[in-house]
């Protein structure tokens, strides 16, 4: 079953039954009124009988005294379209009285009400009234009957009371025959209504299935949805859809050119690993060969490597091992594998900031998080710059900055500078270096240790990122000379020539 064939089921069927429900409260309400209305009238008339009636008892010489009913005309009392009648139950039923509308009907009203209990009897100036409502079929039509037994000095009477119910049953019919057809009419329209309505509220919908299914068919995702409607649940929808479509579009563009460059990167190291293959099957083993050969294979060992740890990120599969370890013993690591990595260069690294910390982690993490940062700072800082690395605290934080004075990143990069397989413009990248996954790893890292990584950059002055990482020492108050509680380590023991080529400065020893 489609939604607007679900939409129109709750509609239709929640909106009947409000309608039944409140045509038929309607009705049951009307015709009390109703009844009550003509009851009301026959209590009443009853009432002012008995009010203007009166009994003497009357002596006779050698007869037993007798009691005489006195009752006043009854047309004077009765309501138009009321009769009465009042019967005498000393013995067998007899009629005393009746109004002149029913001079020539003889026959009780109600005859079955006759067999009261006597206990219903009661005295004419008692407040108990026992009225009994009964609703008769005779010749002339349906009446409503009143019937109150009386006991008027031991003598039993009923005063019965009637109005024609013919009325209030064409009364009640004709309603029932207007709801009837106003229910009809209104449920039949609620589902015309809801068709139009489903229609229009699922028609956005419809066109997010045919551009889904457009671009199913087409492989097109640029399609995107126009909405100039409010910003409802459906311009949410359509608003999620696009950005869903756009984040697609990146992701797919992203992995084309992944996918490219890791080809390229795998390609690449096999061709010159194949290269001297050959030669070697062709003029025997040599030292030059050897050594290409295993640079070529560490360099797709450490790009295999980077997409086994990121797909195990991705499933659960990589788990940290935190313990309690000194971040500026790993920063002090980093930074003299960093003048390794430079040795080539000519680069100066100077490390300015430098406070002991600790904080709780994984220390080989930690060190592959600085080293792919120091690398980036390396691979995009031109002959003639500066890498610097700074490590301080906060009251709560370690906070380690590793800035260049490189070429900078562009602000359309800078966005996705930590999307996975993401390379900056491919000019900018240098020839067999990198594979857009480093700041992807780190930025795990630091995820995975509960910090946070940023970065700053402007074109052609130089890039910092900064790593915040919360640390495991107490608060100590901002004292004048406060003493350090755990002594720092020297970064270097010695110069070493490849510093000296390097142009390396180091902090000046703790105190």
């Amino acid at each position: 079953m489609t939604i607007r064939s679900k939409l129109i089921l709750w509609y239709s069927g929640l909106l009947a039954v409000i309608i039944i429900i409140f045509g038929s409260s309607l009705f049951f309400v009307s015709r009390w009124t109703l009844i009550n209305s003509v009851d009301t009238t026959l209590d009443e008339t009853v009432d002012q009988v008995l009010k203007n009636s009166s009994a003497e008892l009357v002596r006779e010489f050698g007869s037993p005294s007798r009691i005489v009913i006195f009752f006043p005309q009854l047309d004077i009392f009765r309501a138009s379209g009321v009769v009465v009648q009042v019967w005498d139950m000393s013995e067998e039923p007899r009629l005393l009285r009746a109004s002149s509308n029913i001079d020539d009907y003889t026959s009780a009203l109600d005859a079955a009400t006759f067999d009261q209990d006597p206990s219903a009897y009661h005295t004419a100036d008692q407040e108990i009234e026992t009225n009994v409502y009964t609703v008769v079929n005779v010749e002339s039509g349906t009446w409503r009957v009143l019937t109150r037994p009386i006991n008027v000095w031991g003598r039993p009477l009923i005063l019965q009371a009637a109005a024609s119910f013919d009325a209030v049953n064409l009364a009640t019919q004709g309603l029932l025959v207007i709801l009837g057809v106003a229910m009809t009419i209104a449920i039949v329209g609620s589902v015309g209504i809801g068709l139009l309505l489903a229609e229009r509220a699922l028609k956005p919908i419809e066109e997010v299935i045919r551009a889904a299914a457009h671009i199913t068919a087409a492989d097109d995702l640029k399609t995107r949805l126009e909405w100039k409607g409010p910003y409802d649940e459906i311009g949410r929808l359509i608003n999620v859809f696009n950005g869903a479509m756009g984040r697609l579009e990146d992701l797919f563009s992203v992995q084309q050119r992944f996918v490219a460059d890791v080809s390229h990167e795998l390609r690449t190291p096999l061709t010159a690993i194949r290269g001297h293959v050959d030669l070697i099957k062709r003029y025997g083993m040599d030292a030059d060969s050897m050594e290409a050969i295993e640079s070529e294979v560490e360099r797709m060992s450490r790009l295999v490597s980077d997409l086994l740890l990121l797909a195990k990120a991705d499933y659960g599969g990589l788990t940290l091992n935190p313990e309690s370890v000194d971040l500026d013993v790993i920063v002090g690591e980093v930074f003299r594998e960093a003048r390794v990595l430079a040795k080539d260069r000519n680069l100066k690294l100077v490390v300015l900031d430098f406070e002991p910390v600790r904080i709780k982690g994984d220390a080989d993490r930690l060190k592959q998080l600085l080293l792919n940062l120091i690398s980036n700072a390396i691979k995009f800082t031109p002959d003639g710059g500066q890498i610097m690395i700074n490590l301080r605290k906060s009251e709560t934080d370690a906070i380690v900055d590793v800035g260049d004075t490189g070429i900078g990143i562009a602000p359309d990069d800078l966005k996705r500078i930590f999307d996975r397989f993401y390379q900056a413009e491919p000019s900018r990248v240098r020839k067999g270096e990198g594979s857009g996954l480093g700041l992807s790893i780190a930025r795990w890292i630091v995820d995975a240790h509960g910090g946070k990584i940023r970065v700053t950059s402007e074109v052609g002055v130089g890039t910092t990122f900064t790593v915040t990482l919360p640390h495991m020492e107490e608060h100590i108050s901002h004292v004048t000379h406060a003493a350090v509680t755990r002594p720092g380590r020297r970064l270097l023991r010695r110069p070493t020539p490849a510093a000296k080529n390097n142009q390396t400065a180091a902090p000046p020893p703790s105190k």
